[in-house]
Formats: C-alpha cells, sequence, structure tokens
C-alpha cells in the first residue's frame, strides 16, 4: 500500500502506519549515574543514554529530558537505529530548549532520496540530513515519522558524534 503525499509516493505498512518501537521511562526519575565507568542516563534499571566520560553532555541531555517532559525514547530499525527520536506522551518537543545546537528544516521540502549507494533523507535537492545506508524501509519510516509528529528541527547534543538527538518542533 502507498500514501500519496503531494509529489511524494510513501510505502505504508499495515493499516497506513509504521509500528513505532518504543521505550517507555519515568522522566521524574531519570538521573545521571556512573556505570562501569560511564556516565549514563538511567531510570531504575534502565538505561537510557551513554556519554562515556562527558559529564557536561548527560547533565545537558537529563535537563532537556526534564524540560520537555521526555517518556518514551523512540528508535527506527533497532540495533544501530539510523534515527531515534524522543516524545513526552506520545507528542513532539515543542520549542527551543536554552542554548540547544539545532538545525531547522522544512518538513514540507524532505523526501527520500539515494545518493551515492545510501538512502537518505534530504531536504531540498541537496541538504543531507539522515543517512540510512542501504536500509530503504528505515528510510521511509523516518520520513513517515518527522511527518506524523510535524517535526522541523533536529537537535544535537554534543557534536561530532552527538552524546543524544532528537526532534522537535
Amino acid at each position: 500500500m502507498f500514501l500519496l503525499l503531494g509529489l511524494f509516493v510513501l510505502p505504508l505498512v499495515g493499516q497506513g502506519a509504521y509500528p513505532e518501537d518504543m521505550i517507555n521511562f519515568h522522566w521524574q526519575t531519570a538521573q545521571i549515574r556512573t556505570i562501569g565507568g560511564s556516565i549514563k542516563i538511567v531510570d531504575g534499571n534502565m538505561s537510557l543514554l551513554d556519554f562515556g566520560s562527558n559529564a557536561a553532555e548527560a547533565q545537558m541531555a537529563l535537563a532537556i529530558i526534564r524540560q520537555y517532559r521526555l517518556n518514551q525514547q523512540c528508535f527506527v530499525a533497532r540495533p544501530n537505529p539510523p534515527m531515534e527520536y524522543w516524545l513526552s506522551s506520545g507528542r513532539p518537543p515543542v520549542g527551543p530548549f536554552p542554548g540547544e545546537d539545532s538545525i531547522a528544516f522544512d518538513n514540507t521540502n524532505i523526501r527520500v532520496a539515494y545518493i551515492g549507494g545510501s538512502w537518505k533523507i534530504v531536504e531540498g535537492t541537496s541538504h543531507s540530513m539522515l543517512d540510512f545506508g542501504a536500509n530503504e524501509r528505515a528510510a521511509w519510516q523516518s520520513l513517515w515519522t518527522i511527518w506524523k509528529y510535524d517535526f522541523n528541527h533536529i537537535c544535537f547534543v554534543g557534536r561530532p558524534d552527538p552524546s543524544m538527538v532528537y526532534f522537535r518542533k
């Protein structure tokens, strides 16, 4: 089954949606702990993020979780998900976080493209946003997710190799 959105054809699964892979947690009890020499954000025995030795990034990520009251960590195509996003009771984070590293994008101008042997989400004709390698399905699912939640910013905690990536409106 396919969905026609403007000039884009989006392959769909099941009842018109891709299944979402989510882990629920409690933002109120999430905390920073050092486990096995690595700084992590955990909720109880569940590890959410690993920061290695970067305590500043862990503090910022926990502040982001608390500001937006994020309680769902979501993945596209685990293991090693090419896209991760966070929700607050099924809703996207809204508004900027003070001092965040974010890139705005026009979600009406993004598409899946096969470029240089890799499936990507691109904005316009050339701005590559996400790279999915050979995983075409993950690219389409990520595009669907961005449209579903009306995300228009991709945000990073630490770059290069960010410790946390989140999308927001």
